[in-house]
């Protein structure tokens, strides 16, 4: 790990966020990027810092973000005196053995340390590439539903030979537990060269293109990704930008002969996407069963897309 990975390892013991030395256990690392000054109030301090590490960890899958709160005493309901404590909440949490929620917990820091290392401009977009446009066709009318997902992207730098994708595919909540499986295939617009699933529902996927492109050029690619027939995944489709996205087009199939309550996230915070059922966010399918949303000028770091209901 880096500097900043090491400080929040550092961190992590004890009482986390809760320790009273809390100002001593601070490296310069976190000073910095919280823009926190040295001497303040320390409760001041411990709010501050929580909120930016929440902001940190809120691009994270929900099993490592939750990873990452218990392991730095984040939340109200995690914040044990002893990180073995936390360590035994978070394996009950995921239905895990305590070595595997402690694996989880590194592994949320450590991508939390990537993120926030990835280069950046002042607004906080990723420089390498930025999206024109995703549009995204998810077609649950199937026995294995199938996510077709089409990109125009604008290269951030000269020589743009690869971009890195990752995508969520979670779990509900009580569901089996056995790490999901998903097929990913590039249609068009370049080659799959790697595939991994940093954790059983974080998936990430290195896609080449088919020549270098110059700063400033434009490229088009398709993929789809299927998940089999058996394998359960929460009712939602939504994407929550970590770089620059000037428009999200996404179509819904649901069926005809399906009848789903259907909810449009527009920007939504990430705490309020797994039950938001806001009435006046209600759409209905038209008569073959599909839903149409558009969004423009996505904010970095909130959710856009549509959550469902089961069919009744």
């Amino acid at each position: 790990m880096g500097a900043l990975g090491d400080e929040l390892v550092r961190l992590r013991r004890g009482r986390g966020v809760m320790d009273g030395d809390l100002p001593g256990r601070l490296g310069p690392v976190l000073y910095s990027m919280a823009g926190i000054e040295p001497g303040g109030n320390v409760e001041d301090l411990r709010k501050r810092l929580i909120r930016f590490l929440e902001d940190l960890a809120a691009g994270l899958p929900d099993d490592l973000r939750t990873a990452f709160a218990a392991a730095l005493a984040l939340r109200e309901d995690v914040r044990f005196r002893f990180l073995d404590e936390r360590m035994e909440w978070l394996a009950d949490r995921l239905q895990r053995d305590v070595r595997t929620a402690r694996r989880r917990a590194d592994e949320a820091i450590r991508l939390v340390e990537a993120t926030a290392s990835s280069p950046a401009s002042e607004s906080g977009d990723y420089t390498d590439w930025h999206l024109i446009r995703l549009r995204a066709l998810l077609l649950l009318d199937r026995a294995a539903p199938l996510a077709i997902e089409e990109r125009t992207l604008v290269a951030g730098l000269d020589n743009l030979a690869e971009i890195s994708i990752a995508t969520s595919i979670p779990v509900p909540r009580g569901a089996r537990s056995e790490e999901p499986v998903a097929k990913v295939e590039v249609l068009y617009g370049g080659s799959l060269i790697e595939s991994s699933w940093p954790t059983a529902t974080y998936l990430r996927y290195v896609i080449r293109l088919p020549q270098p492109l110059r700063y400033g050029q434009s490229h088009e690619l398709g993929v789809s990704i299927t998940t089999p027939c058996d394998q359960p995944f929460n009712p939602r489709y939504a994407i929550q930008p970590l770089r620059r996205c000037d428009e999200f087009d996404l179509r819904i199939r649901f069926g005809a002969a399906q009848s789903h309550k259907v909810w449009r996230m527009a920007g939504l915070p990430r705490g309020m996407v797994d039950d938001f059922a806001d009435p006046d966010a209600l759409l209905r399918p038209d008569a073959t069963g599909d839903i149409h949303l558009r969004y423009e000028h996505l904010q970095m770091g909130r959710v856009y897309g549509a959550r469902w209901s089961a069919p009744g």
